[in-house]
């Protein structure tokens, strides 16, 4: 089974937001390159269960992006991070890497995390998800 993690990033890719391992990196934010989308996950809301079931029906993870641009470009961080943003939540009733995913919901707004030690400007954009499971 898919995790989130690797959904999003299957996301992001299809949707021509970048290349996984190329410059879209699960899990991972590395050196290089300087443009890139760094998706993690964190803790989300406890999990779901129904009426008459046993188990956990509809899990809600979340998902922080990170979006880092070249040396003093702001403006295009910030133009990636508003880009997944409206891109992400517009899934619904979507299966993604055989992954149901419900919603993916933007939880605030974007934040300016600052500078790397490059000054390389990192912006993040977190997420809710609601996956059927």
């Amino acid at each position: 089974m898919s995790t989130v993690l690797e959904a999003v990033g299957t996301y992001l890719q299809t949707n021509n937001k970048g290349t996984l391992g190329t410059n879209i990196f699960l899990g991972v934010l590395p050196e290089t390159p300087d443009v890139c989308i760094g998706v993690f996950e964190y803790e989300g809301l406890a999990p779901m269960f129904t009426m008459g079931t046993a188990g956990i029906e509809i899990d809600r993870p979340s998902v922080q992006l990170l979006f880092r641009a070249s040396r003093d470009d702001y403006p295009t961080a910030r133009d990636a991070a508003d880009g997944a943003r409206i891109l992400l939540s517009s899934v619904a009733n979507q299966t993604i890497n055989s992954l149901r995913i419900l919603r993916i919901e933007p939880v605030g707004s974007i934040m300016p995390m600052g500078v790397d030690k490059n000054s390389r400007p990192i912006i993040s954009s977190n997420f809710r998800c609601h996956v059927e499971l």
